[in-house]
């Protein structure tokens, strides 16, 4: 049986998933004069993004330069009604790539090293939640249905309250096969004794399992988008540890074939 996300919101089927409000550690509704909602993000909160945007932006200057930045924008889920426990703030600095002297490709290249050492020797969470911060080309399709300017404290493009249609059933089924497959690879792969050839076997089908996953997750989102059942599988799947496990398991599996 279908039912709106506001049906069972109220019933904790899946309320991870979707909310009647901006999540309320970052944003405060108010009501203006003609009853429109509107929603004030934390000053606080916005001050120590700007401030960590600016020294992850600093880390680009001896390989870069320092081209002026566009804006520092708030996109995702944290910027809409779909957040979950999980949700990152994720922080896209704007640049114009084209006042830097670089190639595309080299360009690209370098903002990945320098992002991936910066979240290598950080970890800053704000109230419970993971600061994610990305360089952005101004010119760069970014399509958000919540997007909001960091700089300029303003919105973008603001949220619409659109609760999708969705079969809880359905992405739970989903989400407890793929979890039991992943518990029990791991469990076979925790025998002290494995011979190569049955780790060799493991990390095929952990490996196809990863590959079925992620093409689950990406016909979901193209056919459906982000409320299609493969992708919420894949949500629930992530938040409860499950994506980090099989990952983990492919990691041993490796380790056991060439151990002796």
């Amino acid at each position: 049986m279908l039912y709106r996300f506001h049906q069972y919101i109220n019933e904790k089927k899946v309320s991870e998933f979707y909310h009647d409000e901006l999540n309320p550690k970052f944003w405060t509704k108010k009501t203006n004069k003609d009853g429109s909602i509107d929603w004030v993000f934390d000053k606080n909160i916005r001050k120590k993004l700007l401030k960590i945007a600016d020294d992850f932006y600093s880390k680009f200057e001896d390989t870069i330069g320092k081209p002026k930045i566009v804006d520092i924008q708030l996109t995702g889920s944290l910027s809409n009604y779909n957040y979950t426990d999980y949700s990152d703030l994720d922080v896209h600095i704007l640049v114009d790539f084209d006042k830097i002297d670089a190639p595309k490709k080299v360009l690209k290249s370098a903002i990945d090293g320098i992002r991936f050492i910066w979240n290598l020797r950080h970890d800053v969470k704000l109230r419970g939640h993971e600061v994610e911060t990305y360089m952005q080309d101004e010119d760069e399709p970014h399509t958000a249905s919540g997007l909001y300017s960091l700089m300029d404290d303003e919105w973008i493009v603001k949220p619409q309250f659109d609760p999708p249609t969705v079969d809880p059933a359905d992405v739970q089924t989903k989400y407890e096969g793929i979890a039991s497959d992943i518990d029990k690879l791991e469990s076979k792969l925790a025998k002290d004794k494995l011979p190569a050839d049955q780790a060799k076997l493991l990390f095929s089908r952990a490996n196809k399992l990863k590959d079925k996953i992620m093409k689950m997750r990406k016909e979901g989102l193209s056919e459906e988008g982000e409320f299609s059942v493969g992708n919420l599988a894949f949500k629930k799947l992530r938040n409860k540890g499950y994506i980090e496990k099989l990952i983990d398991t492919i990691s041993l599996a490796y380790d056991k074939i060439y151990s002796e």
